[in-house]
């Protein structure tokens, strides 16, 4: 991680809490962890713990189920989890964002809708989620009117739009293109054509 940052490459460490206690695989089903919150602290969440005591720029938050602490929801989607682990335990100051919520993990229990309400409601300040076009529209006009309607405050949104500009700042990222004459139509077809085979 370090390493990557003084290359001025933006690093994520993922994916948190850890899925050393599972034995499912979050792209087919939803892992579950049994093990006591204590000895998670103590081994699959201390490498976290150590990467944002060291700096780190951006979480990933797992799909991973802890009942005793985030309920019928998985990690990605507990605003519980998010803001008294992340947030207020380990005052963590960086990006959170989710895993791709088009894995079968989130896809066959919340469907797309749900999943991307819940992932801002519980605090991600980016979400993942690679649908088709439609559904990506359909799911900005949701947001849009989650937050017109006060479901997803307005002052959550800027503190996420915030954070991703000091980290682009960091970085020097621009939305300039370097690459001149270059086709993006052409590139976005290529990119459905490949999702297309998933």
């Amino acid at each position: 991680m370090k390493e990557l940052q003084n290359q001025g490459i933006l690093s994520v460490i993922k994916h948190f809490p850890g899925h050393g206690a599972t034995k499912q695989d979050s792209h087919a089903l939803l892992p579950v962890i049994n093990s006591s919150f204590e000895s998670l602290e103590k081994e699959d969440m201390y490498p976290f713990e150590q990467a944002i005591k060291q700096g780190a720029d951006a979480i990933l938050v797992g799909h991973l189920l802890i009942k005793k602490i985030t309920g019928i929801y998985p990690a990605s989607l507990s605003r519980k989890f998010i803001t008294k682990y992340l947030r207020k335990k380990y005052r963590y100051k960086g990006l959170i964002i989710t895993d791709d919520l088009k894995m079968k993990a989130i896809k066959l229990i919340y469907g797309s809708q749900l999943a991307v309400e819940k992932a801002f409601k519980a605090g991600n300040d980016i979400v993942i989620f690679r649908f088709t076009h439609s559904e990506e529209k359909s799911i900005l006009n949701k947001i849009i009117n989650l937050s017109r309607k006060g479901k997803i405050k307005e002052s959550q949104i800027n503190r996420s739009v915030r954070r991703i500009l000091k980290i682009k700042e960091k970085y020097n990222i621009s939305d300039e293109y370097i690459v001149k004459n270059l086709d993006l139509e052409k590139i976005n077809t290529e990119i459905q054509n490949i999702r297309d085979l998933f």
